[in-house]
């Protein structure tokens, strides 16, 4: 499926396309963006990531990705959904951290839900969150979604088991 281009008041989502390694791999080697996602990935496993999300051969059941461009063109972020079931996704994002607290988090959440609810018809988003992330905790909050339970999925993140907050939001 082909991606579209997306924009809010001073954002542009660009589909996902090769232009965008530097910028995924900058956001995947960077301990302050990573330290609620997962520990610090080797360049063969971003680049396997990365490669899964390229809007040019995204399947069906793979993830729909997105660069994010502020009004000076600087690329700031990706995000994007991953497809579950027909009307309901996963999603997630990435800022790197000189442009976290600014605002561009909750613009580009909202122009996703909008761009995902008007082009792929989705009707649900859930999203998961280390526990401990309170600035994304508080986006999701903002946006209108409800943390649903807290969790423990196995997952360990610099050696020390983790806790998930589970969120959702129904349109």
């Amino acid at each position: 499926m082909q991606l579209d281009s997306f924009e809010s008041s001073r954002l542009v989502h660009q589909p996902l396309s090769k232009e965008y390694w530097p910028l995924f791999v900058a956001l995947h080697q960077n301990q302050e963006v990573m330290r609620y996602v997962a520990d610090l990935a080797q360049i063969t496993q971003i680049r396997a990531r990365f490669d899964a999300r390229l809007a040019s051969g995204a399947k069906a059941d793979s993830w729909r990705a997105w660069a994010i461009l502020n009004e000076n063109g600087k690329e700031i972020g990706v995000t994007g959904f991953l497809p579950q079931g027909e009307h309901s996704a996963e999603l997630g994002f990435l800022l790197l951290p000189e442009y976290q607290g600014q605002g561009y988090g909750q613009e580009s959440l909202q122009a996703l839900l909008t761009h995902g609810e008007r082009r792929f018809a989705i009707a649900q988003y859930r999203a998961t969150v280390t526990a401990g992330n309170l600035a994304s905790r508080a986006l999701l909050l903002k946006c209108g979604f409800t943390q649903l339970a807290s969790a423990r999925n196995g997952y360990c993140i610099d050696g020390v088991e983790v806790e998930d907050w589970l969120f959702q939001l129904s349109l």
